[in-house]
């Protein structure tokens, strides 16, 4: 492609950039601009955009499959400043779930309790659902079928990541031997605690281990 077309093809995409809110993939793109086009062409046209909005206020980047323009990170605090009210954090135990779920998936909500030591509630999974983080991937063949969680789209988008791939190096949490059998442990203490009479269950806020500092990624 002559270096005109280039340009041409790269002032398009930037317009499609802007004016998406979300980020886009060379398949979208083909099918926005040109069925006909290579994608080698577009990456042309990418490399363009990266290249002209280096170093600035904003940066075209690689992200959750696709590409999207987003403000450079070193203006996080200086942007903060354009809104009073502040998005609700997330609690350390809901950052703790989250973290179980994107290194652990496909995971089901007894092997998330399992491994954090504590009940995960159901406005916690509600919560998480709703930011479109984590999602139901289908059900596990045992009795009961629970719901497999994994993680959706926008914890990619959210969390600055283009993969699963991209997340920080984490050892194995525990294998699946030992996830069964905290998990028929539970099961265990729990059938125990109805039998016994004034006994208060386990406070629901008690934190576990942390097995990813994702409070911080998410502030930063």
């Amino acid at each position: 492609m002559k270096p005109e077309h280039v340009q041409m093809l790269a002032s398009q995409i930037e317009a499609l950039m802007l004016a998406s809110d979300e980020p886009l993939s060379l398949t979208r793109l083909r099918g926005l601009l040109d069925e006909e086009l290579h994608s080698s062409d577009i990456r042309a046209a990418l490399s363009e955009l990266e290249a002209l909005y280096r170093n600035r206020g904003i940066q075209l980047i690689q992200i959750a499959g696709g590409w999207q323009f987003r403000t450079a990170p070193e203006h996080a605090d200086l942007i903060q400043q354009l809104w009073e009210i502040r998005p609700q954090r997330l609690s350390r135990s809901a950052m703790e779930t989250l973290a179980i779920i994107a290194y652990r998936q496909p995971v089901t909500r007894a092997e998330i309790e399992a491994l954090r030591g504590v009940k995960v509630s159901s406005q916690m999974i509600a919560t998480l659902q709703e930011r479109g983080w984590i999602k139901v991937l289908g059900r596990k063949e045992v009795p009961g079928r629970p719901h497999l969680f994994g993680t959706g789209k926008q914890f990619l988008v959210d969390f600055g990541l283009e993969s699963l791939k991209d997340l920080p190096d984490s050892a194995q949490l525990m294998d699946e031997d030992e996830i069964q059998q905290m998990v028929m442990g539970s099961i265990q203490q729990h059938e125990n605690e109805e039998t016994e009479p004034g006994k208060e269950n386990p406070d629901q806020d008690e934190i576990g281990n942390t097995y990813l500092n994702a409070n911080k990624t998410a502030s930063g």
